[in-house]
């Protein structure tokens, strides 16, 4: 298999522009809603650029730079691609990954269902955004 860098470079920029809009407002909208009105003020960290950073790095890696890789070295045998292939990968990480985690902690610690709920939509919308992107252009 032959992988593309051209191609990688253009899902990585493309993903990481639309993972800086939609952290951006997602970081506004995280800070009007009251998401965060059952948690003690001293659990809750204060909004900073360098924590805008870091989880735009984090997220940068697990969302758009592995999926990427991965995608460009197995997309020649994955049965579905383009936009569709996109979700498909995206249903699949949210329900096997990120939901059965978050629900179990649920149980274990005490945290706002609100919070914990608003977290996975973003998540969601995260995922799902790059996903399309890198599906989409993979199928060109």
């Amino acid at each position: 298999m032959i992988v593309s860098f051209e191609l990688l470079g253009y899902c990585l920029l493309s993903g990481a522009l639309y993972l800086l809009v939609v952290d951006f407002i997602w970081n506004l909208l995280e800070s009007k809603a009251p998401i965060f009105s059952c948690f003690p003020k001293e659990l809750i960290e204060p909004k900073s650029i360098g924590l805008f950073i870091s989880s735009f790095i984090i997220e940068f890696i697990f969302f758009v730079l592995l999926p990427s890789v991965v995608y460009g070295w197995f997309y020649t045998i994955i049965p579905f691609s383009g936009i569709r292939g996109g979700v498909a990968v995206t249903l699949f990480l949210i329900m096997l990954g990120m939901l059965p985690q978050s629900l179990l902690l649920l149980f274990r610690i005490r945290i706002p269902v609100v919070y914990v709920f608003f977290q996975l939509l973003g998540l969601t919308v995260k995922v799902l955004g790059v996903m399309i992107i890198i599906g989409y252009l993979y199928s060109l």
